[in-house]
């Protein structure tokens, strides 16, 4: 019979603990990921480790990849925001045209890894889990990777930027945003 009043009585502490963590609002066990919107809208000089280049360009933590910081098919303008409306095309149109802005350009540009992706995802925030002093018209929605699924060559892969989170299971004819990088490592002869 003791155990069984002791398992009550921690039990009951639990339930107290869970109601008092509900109440407590810096309870973190329950509590969400703030707005990104609402986070670096009121710290405009926030950049998470990026610095900002010409050309509608940033470099986060001094890596060889410089980010287009609107996503393609938009313009960045000097107002600290895009123009135009992003381009949704399928996983093959979107490496088609990283491919030929890389030719036109003589610029190693290309959709970045899934990795790379995560390299830039804010933890603290949501929707979308990206750094909106750095890409300012960042959409929500699924962005297509440069990676396919391994198993399974019917799909591809994306990075979800409301939580920051990769999938491989995307069907590759669907439409989706993507973004571009410019890299600048050296090339291996």
């Amino acid at each position: 019979m003791t155990s069984t009043r002791a398992k009550r009585k921690n039990h009951t502490l639990t339930i107290l603990w869970l109601i008092l963590c509900l109440i407590v609002t810096s309870c973190d066990y329950f509590k969400k990921p703030g707005s990104c919107a609402s986070i670096f809208e009121n710290s405009p000089d926030l950049l998470s480790g990026f610095s900002l280049r010409s050309g509608g360009l940033a470099n986060h933590d001094n890596t060889p990849l410089d980010w287009a910081r609107c996503p393609a098919g938009m313009l960045f303008k000097s107002s600290q925001s895009c123009a135009g409306q992003p381009l949704l095309l399928d996983f093959k149109q979107a490496q088609l045209y990283a491919g030929e802005l890389a030719e036109k350009s003589g610029q190693k540009i290309r959709l970045p890894t899934g990795k790379e992706m995560d390299s830039i995802k804010e933890e603290f925030c949501i929707n979308p889990a990206l750094n909106l002093n750095v890409f300012p018209e960042a959409i929500t929605d699924n962005y297509w990777t440069s990676e396919e699924n391994s198993n399974r060559s019917r799909l591809g892969c994306v990075f979800y930027t409301f939580q920051g989170r990769r999938s491989c299971l995307e069907p590759k004819e669907l439409e989706h945003p993507f973004m571009l990088v410019v890299d600048r490592s050296p090339s291996i002869p």
